[in-house]
């Protein structure tokens, strides 16, 4: 095997600066989606808990006002 010049390395580490460059890039648009992704999916999932949160709200509105109902007519009977 030849021993490297200078001038075979300094291709070889110009190289390998603009492989990792790409590289570099490619990685921080995937990591830019993803990060875009994530406030997606937190604002989606915050706004179907939002509407979970209204709707336990009037189902235990409708169980009180039943039971207060309910208990209104026996007492209103007796």
């Amino acid at each position: 095997m030849p021993k490297p010049t200078a001038q075979t390395v300094q291709a070889e580490l110009v190289q390998l600066k603009k492989e990792n460059t790409k590289e570099h890039h490619a990685l921080e648009n995937k990591v830019n989606d993803l990060q875009e992704q994530i406030k997606e999916n937190r604002t989606f999932f915050t706004q179907r808990l939002d509407r979970l949160d209204n709707r336990l709200w009037i189902i235990m509105a409708g169980t009180i006002t039943t039971l207060v109902t309910v208990l209104a007519s026996i007492v209103g009977a007796m």
